[in-house]
């Protein structure tokens, strides 16, 4: 997907809701960048989440260093803190 506002992005974009009730998509660094009270992060099309082997949390999947695989729809591999020793 790509972002409505610069046309970059991943598969894990957010998707908001302005002011004007428009839903769409944006990356992070606009999403970021945007007045906070503008843009809402509402329900996507579709739900995506990682889980950490080691520590068992669920997380958004940017945070794992490594993804392994998919396994009960949710990504897996080792999230960033335990990766770097707990």
């Amino acid at each position: 997907m790509a972002c409505r506002l610069c046309g970059g992005g991943d598969q894990w974009i957010k998707t908001v809701r302005d002011g004007a009730g428009d839903t769409f998509s944006a990356c992070d660094p606009c999403y970021l960048a945007s007045d906070p009270d503008s843009l809402v992060i509402v329900p996507g099309p579709m739900s995506v989440t990682g889980r950490c082997d080691e520590c068992d949390r669920f997380l958004n999947p940017r945070e794992l260093v490594a993804i392994r695989g998919l396994v009960k729809e949710s990504y897996r591999g080792v999230c960033r803190a335990c990766a770097n020793g707990g």
